[in-house]
């Protein structure tokens, strides 16, 4: 077949592919090996994938492509390339977790998510780039090099999932799994121009990923659009009994969803909280985040600003978490190989290791405190928005920032406006916002109340078809090599 923009661009989207294809107007087979020739082309420039899966790929288009043929098309991600973090178990493919320790790990058996995933039809193109073992927030990799902004590939992509949104960002994929611990999700997102979610803690399972910090770990789609998180959302939410931290909670037809709260947009309200998220941002992306509050008034969507309580309290809850766990993860590796962690992750996870018991009992409680603040904060609106982070992408080498005359450490900056979601299990989602100097995406977070993925979902849905945010979202190097 001859590419086409119909696959390509501004219309590679999900909900624009399932159409084309459920009408046979492409079939699986052509758009996987479109999607092939954009990671040919692009992935030795950006490093988004450690590992492509051209074989099985092909495999299971060509049988997608049978099935839909005899009229046993499965839904909207029947014959959609999907790629996956790199911590996310696929039964017989190497799974590093951006490691040297895990280099030639197999796994030999699926992740829920890839189960649930398949069984919907989509297919495993590859697994991306990521921080090590998850452990940072800029996909800055010594073992398998670091993955690189499609805006500007002089900057890092932001991280964890960084390999992820670089890959929906670049066309090398229509969606990508990533994990959530820190922001994983939603800050590559937010630099690469993109919807990552961050569902409910317990809304996906975890069964079949590596861990990090297992009480704050999170799974969630990145993606070009509102409506195809939520269609990937509808795939792989619900209970596991092989993961104990899943939830039983029902599970609601996202797509159907949004789609019906799209004529309701001036009944939605959002809360813009006063304290803490506006302490340390850039005045640019500053403007854009008001700018972006300007689009939402256009739609209908109204806010207001509301008092936020005990947010003196978030970085020492995250601390405790964060660090603590991930070092009693990485206990026994830290004293039988320790020299082959890279040195950031090493350092990171040596910290974890100073954190007290009476550190971390104490931010169970303060964990509940913070919830129940957010939770007051929100009555009567329909969820919060804040800036998802208050800097554009970083250069790659780039180990401070400054934010309005103060020099702060790049880690800190990226993180800081993320980690308290994490800790409170609260859905999130970062939707693009804009460009500042028209040339780097900056996104800003829509927050919901637990298992209520779908109002942030709907009111993302209405701006994004509004603002046509997946035409405007194309990064340089996509134009550039012919790929829009």
């Amino acid at each position: 077949m001859k590419r086409s923009s119909s696959i390509s661009g501004p219309d590679s989207s999900i909900e624009n592919l399932s159409k084309l294809i459920s009408s046979k107007a492409i079939s699986p087979v052509d758009l996987i090996e479109y999607t092939f020739q954009q990671i040919h082309k692009l992935n030795p420039t950006l490093n988004a994938f450690i590992t492509v899966l051209e074989d099985s790929a092909r495999k299971d288009a060509k049988e997608a492509e049978s099935l839909i043929n005899q009229g046993k098309y499965k839904g909207p991600l029947h014959g959609i390339p999907v790629s996956l973090k790199d911590l996310i178990y696929v039964k017989g493919v190497r799974s590093t977790s951006g490691s040297k320790i895990l280099a030639d790990y197999v796994a030999d058996y699926d992740s829920t998510v890839v189960k649930k995933l398949r069984a919907a039809g989509a297919i495993m193109v590859g697994t991306n780039n990521t921080h090590e073992f998850a452990c940072g927030i800029t996909n800055i990799n010594p073992h398998y090099g670091s993955s690189k902004n499609p805006w500007d590939i002089n900057r890092m992509s932001g991280g964890s999932s960084g390999g992820s949104a670089v890959a929906v960002s670049a066309l090398m994929s229509a969606a990508s799994i990533g994990t959530d611990t820190s922001g994983s999700i939603r800050v590559p997102s937010s630099l690469c121009g993109l919807f990552g979610l961050k569902p409910t803690y317990g809304r996906v399972s975890k069964y079949g990923v590596m861990q990090l910090a297992p009480s704050i770990d999170h799974i969630g789609p990145i993606t070009r659009t509102a409506w195809d998180a939520a269609a990937v959302l509808n795939v792989i939410a619900g209970y596991d009994e092989l993961d104990a931290s899943s939830i039983d909670s029902s599970v609601p037809d996202y797509v159907a969803l949004i789609t019906e709260n799209k004529e309701k947009a001036t009944k939605f309200k959002l809360g813009i909280p006063k304290e803490f998220f506006f302490d340390l941002i850039d005045s640019k992306v500053m403007d854009i985040f008001e700018g972006f509050v300007n689009k939402l008034h256009e739609i209908g969507i109204s806010t207001n600003t509301v008092n936020l309580e005990e947010t003196d309290k978030i970085y020492d809850t995250w601390r405790a978490f964060r660090l603590g766990e991930s070092a009693a993860v990485h206990s026994e590796w830290m004293k039988t190989r320790r020299e082959e962690y890279g040195s950031d992750v090493l350092a990171m996870l040596e910290k974890g290791l100073e954190i007290t018991a009476v550190e971390y009992i104490k931010a169970q409680t303060t964990r509940q405190i913070l919830k129940s603040a957010f939770l007051k904060s929100m009555k009567g609106f329909d969820g919060l928005l804040v800036p998802t982070s208050g800097i554009t992408a970083p250069l790659l080498d780039q180990k401070m920032v400054d934010v309005n005359g103060r020099s702060l450490e790049v880690y800190q900056v990226l993180s800081r406006l993320t980690t308290v979601f994490d800790v409170t299990g609260l859905p999130v989602l970062n939707v693009p916002a804009g460009l500042v100097d028209g040339k780097l995406p900056v996104g800003v977070q829509l927050v919901g109340r637990p298992f209520d993925e779908g109002s942030i979902l709907s009111m993302a849905y209405i701006y994004e078809k509004y603002h046509r945010i997946a035409q405007t979202m194309v990064p340089p190097i996509v134009k550039e090599s012919g790929s829009e």
